[in-house]
């Protein structure tokens, strides 16, 4: 078992609870098999469209979220996992 001098140094992030709540459903819709858009995330989240879109907005800013394109639409994967990075970099690549 390694020492705290071995875990590479990792940047403490901090959410306010709408953040957390949206992180969480992305988070978990990832595994959908795309990244996961807009509307998707409108449709669980119980929030109104401003918050969605203003939270959205305030995450990629802060990079705790990717932001990029699924079939038109805005679609947003975590960055901490590094599957949303993963779907936009490859389908640039097609």
């Amino acid at each position: 078992m390694g020492t705290s001098s071995d875990r590479p140094y990792a940047e403490p992030m901090s959410m306010n609870e709408v953040e957390a709540y949206l992180y969480e459903t992305i988070a978990t819709l990832e595994h959908i098999g795309h990244p996961v858009t807009r509307t998707e995330i409108a449709a669980i989240a119980d929030l109104d469209d401003t918050t969605i879109d203003r939270t959205l907005r305030d995450m990629t800013d802060h990079g705790l979220l990717v932001r990029g394109d699924h079939d038109g639409e805005p679609a947003y994967g975590s960055s901490a996992g590094g599957l949303g990075g993963r779907w936009f970099e490859n389908r640039q690549r097609r």
